[in-house]
């Protein structure tokens, strides 16, 4: 990898009650006293994201994501399409900020960005439906409902997730689903299915706590009834850094899997509710370069 010299930051005002943008002129300061050019971008919806990678990618060597998953999510999308894909950084101003976490980053905004200054970049895996990317999770069912109410529970912070799960588990409604891979299959009712790139979901490691974001597969957790014991087990496998064991979960790996259901569902992709079933999903093995923190000792 070159050496960086212009650095692009795309912010997003509204992200995290605002915090980035009331350090935004230490931050700016803070850039411009170890790279050559700095620009600033402030952008709120998708289209303007789109837009906006398209003008500048071939422009910049860095880009950095300031704001909370939305914001990251709508950039690694604009970035991951292209051939061209300059280095990306992710500079944490939300309420999860799930793939902050799982590159090692600082959830402080400003020690994230000493962590940016410092360049260390790696390869990292993203994933891919068909219609988008994604950074963090594919997810169906009881994810689509646990997430959506974790993000509006901010100030119960990581508790917030598995309050969510015990009060939506009793009524999760079960569908039938058809999982092809080369790796396994099943076939049969559900609960929810998560196909996990990263290991962090809702701000915490719930699922997957042995993921590797650079091994080119998925962890793939199906759950069959939503019991009490089997949340018991997801539990523990967290604490235990150890895929989860019972006879209510189904856990496996892939690197591509085809996903169907009766009914169709919603998909729940890195927070984001926008497609919907059938879907077949790929790893993209090493497709973005990632400036990363403490990489390897993610907590």
């Amino acid at each position: 990898m070159s050496q960086i010299l212009s650095v692009a930051l795309v912010v997003n005002p509204n992200a995290g009650k605002q915090k980035i943008i009331e350090e935004l002129d230490h931050i700016e300061e803070t850039l411009l006293k170890h790279f050559q050019k700095v620009e600033t971008f402030q952008t709120k919806g998708p289209e303007e994201v789109d837009d906006l990678i398209d003008s500048i990618h071939q422009t910049y060597d860095l880009i950095i994501g300031a704001g909370g998953d939305g914001t990251i999510y709508q950039l690694a999308n604009a970035l991951s399409r292209l051939n061209h894909r300059p280095v990306f950084a992710v500079l944490p101003g939300g309420t999860a900020n799930d793939f902050s976490r799982a590159l090692g980053m600082s959830q402080d905004p400003l020690e994230a960005l000493d962590q940016i200054i410092q360049c260390h970049i790696e390869p990292i895996d993203i994933g891919y439906d068909g219609d988008q990317y994604f950074l963090n999770f594919w997810g169906i069912g009881l994810i689509t409902t646990v997430s959506q109410q974790v993000n509006n529970k901010d100030s119960l912070g990581r508790l917030s997730y598995y309050l969510s799960t015990l009060q939506n588990m009793k009524e999760a409604k079960p569908f039938h689903v058809k999982i092809e891979s080369d790796e396994f299959h099943f076939d049969g009712e559900a609960v929810m299915v998560l196909v996990g790139n990263s290991p962090f979901t809702g701000g915490v490691r719930a699922f997957f706590p042995s993921n590797n974001l650079q091994d080119g597969t998925f962890d793939v957790l199906i759950i069959k009834q939503s019991t009490m014991p089997s949340f018991i087990e997801m539990f523990r496998s967290r604490l235990q850094q150890a895929p989860p064991e019972h006879e209510d979960l189904v856990y496996g790996q892939a690197k591509k899997i085809r996903v169907v259901t009766e009914p169709n569902l919603e998909i729940d992709c890195d927070g984001e509710r926008r497609f919907t079933t059938p879907s077949t999903i790929v790893n993209l093995p090493q497709h973005l370069q990632l400036v990363v923190g403490d990489f390897k000792s993610q907590t």
